[in-house]
């Protein structure tokens, strides 16, 4: 089965729809990642899900869970994927752009979340 085959055998129907959300709220990656300002943090909830579930082991969608989580008061959750995201980092050197755009994101949620829970 080739990488495409099962992209698509991960994504479904509601996949379709949670995919139009993203494309349009305005600004999306831009509200979620930089300005923290995004106007509906389930879609970033349901949009991290998203990428968890089709990229285990990409940091994105577990970063995106951490801001969404928070903004949903879901503290316990958002420490969790925090810790996550630090399981990420020790396993795996970040792509450069990652790192540009995912750890200074993860000092301000540790920050926001009075320093996270180590397990």
């Amino acid at each position: 089965m080739s990488t495409d085959d099962e992209l698509q055998s991960k994504v479904g129907d509601t996949d379709g729809e949670l995919l139009s959300r993203v494309a349009h709220t305005k600004d999306f990656f831009q509200s979620l990642l930089y300005t923290n300002t995004l106007p509906d943090w389930n879609v970033a909830k349901d949009f991290g899900e998203f990428l968890v579930r089709i990229f285990p082991d990409d940091i994105m969608g577990h970063a995106m869970l951490v801001r969404a989580h928070r903004h949903l008061g879901d503290l316990e959750r958002a420490r969790y994927e925090l810790n996550q995201c630090r399981e990420h980092i020790k396993t795996r050197e970040l792509e450069q752009w990652e790192a540009d755009d995912f750890l200074p994101l993860l000092a301000e949620e540790e920050r926001l979340l009075g320093g996270g829970t180590r397990e």
